[in-house]
């Protein structure tokens, strides 16, 4: 009977472990990803290391089980987030030129609220900050260009007297080429309407000065005979001095030649009758001249009358 017992004490069995625990630790290392942690072979060997049919004396060794489990589990370290994105979106606001836009702390805001240290499970938010720095980089507005020599040379243009030049036609086309509107990333294209319009100007000509009045008083000198005058030769320099190729705003100096002209023929002086008999007297005669003629006339008259009547007495004389 003692041996019956003994074979029946042989034959009992343990119960099997309770393995709850290490079922939830492993259920819950299954739900997470591996490709979100830096090194995830910790979990993985807890999990491997497992040993099932482990009986309820040994609860202690299963419970360790699941321990290591869930230790290795919260040593996990999740990688860290991508910035790439952040990154190459600051790269880009720091390769402009601020000074180029109206305003720019939109962007600086954007890029100064980047907070780093965010691991893979708030990638989400970084890709946030990387679209607020490239949603502020697209509002920007460049600043106007400088029209300040455009203004310049068109108030420049506009002061001149365009009757004044052959051909103004060239400057007119340069200030109608102006576009307005610019920004100041096509400030080249503005300097060059700019300087359009200076070189338009520079290769203005002049019209030539009206020499006509000039031309009229060398033919009325050139009418006159010199040799009827004491001294011509007031006349002879004025109209030597006469200076070719003047332009339209040299006029008063064109004019000046003619009146300099007119005024030495205004103030020539003929030369006296001859008083000499037989001696050419080109000048008009005077009335002096005339007078002097008509008393020789008479005297000649009067000495005939004269002789005449002598000559009457005496044949009278002789016929008595």
């Amino acid at each position: 009977m003692a041996k019956a017992i003994e074979d029946a004490i042989a034959a009992l069995q343990y119960k099997g472990a309770d393995y709850t625990k290490v079922d939830e630790a492993i259920a819950k290392a299954n739900a997470l990803n591996k490709d979100d942690y830096k090194d995830f072979t910790g979990v993985e060997a807890a999990v491997n290391a497992v040993v099932r049919d482990k009986n309820i004396t040994e609860q202690s060794d299963v419970d360790a089980m699941a321990k290591a489990i869930e230790d290795a589990i919260a040593a996990l370290k999740y990688k860290d987030a991508d910035y790439t994105k952040v990154d190459a979106a600051i790269a880009k606001a720091n390769a402009l030129n601020k000074n180029d836009y109206k305003d720019f702390s939109g962007v600086e805001a954007a890029v100064k609220a980047v907070v780093r240290g965010k691991n893979i499970t708030e990638q989400s938010e970084v890709d946030k900050m990387a679209k607020t720095i490239e949603d502020a980089i697209a509002a920007l507005q460049y600043k106007d260009a400088d029209y300040t020599k455009v203004d310049a040379a068109i108030a420049k243009a506009n002061a001149l007297k365009k009757d004044d030049y052959k051909d103004f036609s060239g400057v007119d086309n340069a200030v109608n080429a102006v576009v307005r509107d610019k920004n100041i990333t096509e400030q080249s294209e503005v300097d060059k309407m700019a300087k359009a319009i200076e070189d338009a100007i520079a290769d203005l000509k002049y019209k030539d000065a009206d020499y006509t009045k000039v031309d009229a008083a060398i033919k009325k000198a050139n009418a006159l005979k010199k040799d009827d005058y004491k001294d011509f030769s007031g006349v002879k320099n004025a109209v030597k001095a006469v200076v070719r190729g003047k332009n339209i705003t040299e006029q008063s100096e064109v004019d000046k030649m003619a009146k300099a002209i007119e005024n030495a023929i205004s103030a020539l002086e003929k030369k006296p009758a001859s008083a000499k008999p037989g001696t050419s007297d080109k000048n008009p005669k005077t009335g002096y001249t005339s007078n002097l003629a008509l008393w020789i006339a008479l005297l000649f008259i009067s000495g005939g009358a004269a002789v005449g009547t002598m000559v009457v007495s005496r044949k009278k004389k002789y016929n008595k």
